[in-house]
């Protein structure tokens, strides 16, 4: 595990994958890719997100790498220095290598992207879990 660059929320399990603490909004959707990682802090107002566990699988990584691209304002944090994660995940949400944060992102056109949803929309299969969740809460 690389040196984190941001406090860890206290209730989060340690790992490589952390929650960065007081920067969660409450939003919901790395819940909802990684229901079985990602739960709610205990006796917290307002409540705040944390790891409920580090992933175990393949398959939970992806999950987890998922949560890390669905978080709204990018408090969810890779701390590890495990290349097929680095790879896979954009500089600014990696704690191994001083990350580049620019004010705009652009594709090859220069047409400018929303940086909130740019990591995601490369990741159709977190996108895809989100919407899903989504749809299902609002059909309740």
């Amino acid at each position: 595990m690389s040196a984190r660059r941001f406090t860890t929320h206290p209730q989060s399990a340690p790992g490589d994958f952390y929650v960065v603490n007081n920067e969660c909004i409450s939003c919901g959707a790395p819940h909802a890719v990684a229901p079985d990682l990602i739960g709610w802090a205990d006796n917290v107002d307002p409540s705040h997100c944390i790891w409920k566990r580090q992933p175990a699988t393949s398959q939970e990584t992806d999950q987890a790498i998922d949560a890390v691209l669905a978080s709204e304002v990018a408090c969810h944090r890779y701390a590890g220095n495990d290349p097929r994660i680095l790879g896979r995940l954009d500089s600014m949400y990696c704690d191994a290598s001083q990350p580049v944060i620019h004010d705009r992102v652009c594709d090859s056109s220069d047409k400018v992207l929303s940086p909130n949803l740019s990591g995601i929309v490369g990741h159709p299969s977190a996108l895809d879990r989100f919407l899903a969740a989504l749809k299902s809460i609002f059909r309740s």
